[in-house]
């Protein structure tokens, strides 16, 4: 197009673009010539990528250039070829056709390269002229021969008409090529005829690169080009008609009405004696198949993952975790990298995690629920990221399974087990017949959790994120993100976290029990443990700390600490005296706070009862 109206560029045509009379310049000046459209949007991507743009399929008929730069018009590159082995190529060369490219990978001659694009596109090449000439089988007749140009012959027809069997013509065409849209992989179309007797295949494998479309287009021309020139014809000319040429398109008289046939040979003698092929231009200028949707999508692109800190009193794991952390993301990208940093400079790489957590929110609220029992009432209704869940057995339920940590207006975490898990809506599921206040959470089992808090699954995908007793108490900076990537990139997550010490606090002590003696009040409990306490056979829970210790802290009304008992067993004595001391009188019932003592960090979580004195 821009050769056609520009002087400067070989191809100009004077008659495409003449001077003006008027102002002395070309009717199109080749500096106002602009190139539209080229799309900002990348290709392939687009159009291949119709989740995306919804005018993917339009880019086949389009006005975009973007994608059809690369290749090569039909005429330019017969043009090339030609001049590679030093044959002058025609001025005009009238043929029409696009591919993205070429291949010659051997010596050859021309006429071996350019055989297989004349029988794709419907080319023939002919001496015309004494020069060579290309014409393409989609013209119009050049001449209409009647029964009176017709020389007859003394022993012949005037005109021999021969039609091909069927059985010799296939009923299917096989075409191989390079898929210029499939990441230029050997590829293959057939074209078939439904109806017929024939079982004749044919297949050629030509060096094209093209896209699946237009390969499909060829091989559809190919078959009813075949079946359309099943029709040939002999007939003798005067030898004045010498601007027949082979590849003429004439229409040659038939019983059946005048048909298009090309010439295909002619023999000069006392007559033209011209040997032709039926013809049907139409095959060669019908559009092609329409286009059909790629189903191609966009390669997942990592954005920035959902990343929760949970503090939670579970004792799971050696060491033990101070804190855990659950990450999210969609599309997940295989692997997630957590970095961390003391001074938010110089990160070091810290976790991989390797599977993404299930991580929701609440849709309906959580009242407070029992606990050490089944909650046969409560229901939780939630949305998930991802995953899914099933209903469970109430003995797997007991054994920790279908476990979920929620996140209360507090910020703190209680963990339950779902022994019922119903599917409601996308990703969306009712939990019941709930274990409220599991480890070491019973504090927060009391209150209520209103809808849209944070819940997390916890099972394998939530990982420990701090395990260090140097970690305790000190702030750390993390960037969190998917591993192929650099900790810097925008796709990476940034939080700050301090692990506290909950997860290595003893559990509160339960069945606490006063009895009255000669000596004073003997109180009793039964003390529990943060790890390896879910087995039934042994006679006791393994211990859990470096030594046994606990405080007994007896309140006065209102909740002031009046006297503080220490113990190595779970057992301490309120001597009588001391009961005088501090109420004046035997009790019959005490106000208690009982905790056990961890040697790392202190006191653990506290059990508050007022018990009677019996």
């Amino acid at each position: 197009m821009l050769s056609r109206f520009d002087p400067a560029l070989p191809g100009f045509s004077a008659d495409a673009c003449p001077a003006s009379p008027v102002y002395g310049g070309p009717m199109i000046d080749p500096k106002s010539v602009f190139v539209w459209a080229w799309d900002a949007r990348p290709y392939p991507a687009f159009p291949d990528f119709d989740v995306v743009w919804a005018d993917g399929l339009n880019w086949q008929t389009g006005h975009w250039i973007t994608g059809r730069l690369e290749g090569v018009a039909l005429d330019r590159l017969i043009a090339a070829v030609l001049k590679d082995f030093g044959i002058d190529s025609p001025a005009t060369l009238p043929v029409d056709g696009f591919l993205d490219s070429y291949v010659i990978d051997r010596p050859m001659s021309a006429r071996e390269a350019l055989e297989p694009l004349a029988r794709l596109f419907g080319l023939d090449a002919v001496a015309s002229g004494g020069a060579l000439a290309f014409r393409g089988r989609g013209g119009r007749a050049v001449r209409a021969i009647t029964e009176d140009d017709l020389v007859l012959g003394d022993k012949e027809a005037a005109l021999r008409l021969v039609r091909t069997q069927e059985t010799e013509l296939p009923a299917r065409v096989e075409l191989g090529f390079t898929d210029g849209e499939g990441e230029y992989r050997r590829a293959a179309v057939a074209s078939r005829r439904v109806a017929g007797a024939s079982r004749r295949e044919a297949r050629t494998d030509a060096a094209v690169v093209t896209r699946c479309v237009e390969a499909q287009h060829l091989a559809d021309a190919w078959l009813q080009d075949l079946w359309a020139g099943r029709e040939s014809a002999e007939f003798a000319l005067s030898p004045r008609q010498v601007a027949i040429e082979p590849g003429d398109i004439l229409s040659v008289p038939t019983k059946a009405g005048p048909r298009l046939h090309r010439v295909t040979r002619i023999a000069d003698g006392p007559t033209r004696r011209i040997s032709t092929r039926a013809v049907e231009p139409s095959v060669f200028a019908t559009p092609g198949v329409p286009p059909v949707p790629s189903g191609k999508r966009p390669p997942p692109v990592a954005g920035r993952p959902a990343a929760l800190v949970l503090d939670l009193s579970a004792a799971r794991g050696e060491p033990t975790a101070l804190q855990w952390l659950a990450v999210a993301a969609d599309p997940w990208p295989g692997a997630v990298a957590v970095w961390r940093a003391s001074d938010g400079a110089s990160f070091a790489l810290h976790r991989i995690v390797a599977l993404p957590a299930v991580i929701g929110r609440t849709l309906t609220a959580l009242p407070p629920g029992p606990l050490w029992r089944w909650d046969p009432l409560a229901t939780a209704d939630v949305e998930l990221s991802s995953g899914a869940l099933a209903s469970i057995g109430d003995e797997a339920a007991l054994a920790g399974g279908n476990l979920f940590a929620v996140q209360g207006p507090d910020g703190r975490w209680e963990i339950f087990s779902a022994a019922r898990a119903e599917l409601i809506g996308a990703r969306r599921y009712r939990l019941s017949r709930l274990l409220r206040g599991l480890a070491g959470s019973e504090t927060q089992a009391a209150r209520g959790v209103p809808s849209g808090a944070m819940i997390v699954r916890l099972d394998e995908a939530v990982t420990p994120l701090a395990d260090q007793l140097a970690d305790l108490g000190r702030p750390w900076r993390y960037r969190i993100g998917p591993a192929s990537r650099d900790y810097a990139d925008p796709s990476y997550a940034e939080l700050t976290a301090t692990a506290g010490a909950g997860a290595l606090k003893p559990l509160a002590p339960v069945h606490v029990r006063a009895r009255r003696g000669p000596e004073g009040v003997t109180i009793t409990w039964v003390r529990r443990t943060r790890k390896n306490g879910d087995a039934w056979e042994p006679a006791d829970v393994p211990l859990g700390e470096d030594a046994e210790r606990y405080e007994v802290d007896v309140l006065l009304q209102g909740g002031a600490v009046r006297r503080t008992l220490a113990g190595a067993v779970p057992m301490a004595l309120y001597p009588a005296a001391q009961e005088l001391a501090d109420f004046s009188a035997p009790q019959a019932t005490l106000d208690l706070r009982v905790a056990q003592m961890s040697p790392i960090v202190g006191r653990g979580f506290e059990t508050r009862v007022t018990v009677p004195v019996i």
